[in-house]
């Protein structure tokens, strides 16, 4: 099974031209059995979008992977519709995908983009989610602290950016970090450029998560 670990939505990423069920639509006719929505999580999409509740703004955030699951049912789709985040926190520019977090912990944990990195891996480690850097080596972003990461991006698929994937694979490797990679998908050109490839199977966020960790995948690395 291919899956995709890294896709934004325009319900909720502004930086994104596909909506949630054009996106659906795009990944299962390519072929991929599961897609994760990792819509943009942090202080920029709320004020851009002029929102002041943290309830008000989770449910914003939730709305790109809820417009893609209704889309998939709706249509009886066979692709497997996940939530994600990429989460901006305040102290940096960087940016960290969440896999293993369902709507709950959103809802339970708001404006995450406030804590600091340590303290969104330790709550990230309670609630048995996986917290993976995202293109560490790209311009503006800077790798962080391994002790406070469970992964990596190694392979980030988005050629309008230079992520130097190459010396984040090098990085994760001696810091025996988790691997990942994905598309990075926001416009057409970006469809199925990354992902990882898959035996297991698995039926939720938790279970892909978990598949992550035991390192039971190959990588895409188009």
């Amino acid at each position: 099974m291919k899956v995709e670990l890294h896709a934004h939505t325009s319900q909720t990423s502004p930086c994104s031209n596909i909506s949630a069920g054009r996106l659906v639509k795009m990944y299962e006719e390519k072929g991929y059995g599961a897609v994760v929505i990792t819509d943009h999580y942090s202080k920029w999409v709320m004020e851009r979008n002029n929102i002041t509740s943290p309830e008000e703004f989770t449910e914003f955030f939730l709305d790109g992977y809820r417009c893609a699951l209704k889309y998939s049912q709706e249509h009886n789709c066979h692709i497997k519709v996940l939530p994600g985040a990429e989460v901006n926190l305040l102290e940096s520019p960087d940016d960290y995908l969440l896999y293993g977090a369902g709507t709950g912990f959103f809802r339970q944990n708001p404006l995450l983009f406030r804590l600091p990195l340590e303290g969104l891996y330790k709550l990230c480690h309670k609630n048995g989610i996986l917290l993976v850097q995202a293109h560490p080596n790209r311009a503006y972003c800077t790798p962080a602290d391994p002790c406070f990461l469970d992964g990596a991006e190694v392979y980030n698929g988005n050629m309008r950016h230079n992520s130097n994937n190459g010396k984040t694979y090098k990085w994760a490797e001696e810091n025996n970090l988790v691997m990942t990679s994905g598309s990075d998908f926001h416009e057409e050109e970006d469809l199925a450029k990354g992902g990882i490839i898959t035996e297991e199977d698995f039926n939720s966020i938790k279970e892909l998560a978990e598949i992550l960790k035991a390192g039971s995948y190959s990588l895409i690395m188009d």
